[in-house]
């Protein structure tokens, strides 16, 4: 099943639409990683859980 140059071209071209919509969907996680990081700057964090305050000890 050998393919043609017209058939092979058409599926680069849907192949780098692909990729190209790949990479955006990277951009817009890493975009959101980056910005959840930011936030959780503003939390303080326990180590240990020695300061968490906890019921019925």
């Amino acid at each position: 099943m050998s393919k043609s140059n017209e058939e092979l071209s058409r599926e680069i071209v849907a192949l780098r639409e692909e990729v190209r919509q790949m990479k955006e969907i990277v951009a817009a996680l890493f975009s959101m990683m980056v910005e959840s990081e930011e936030d959780e700057e503003d939390v303080p964090f326990f180590s240990a859980g020695a300061d968490v305050p906890r019921m019925n000890n």
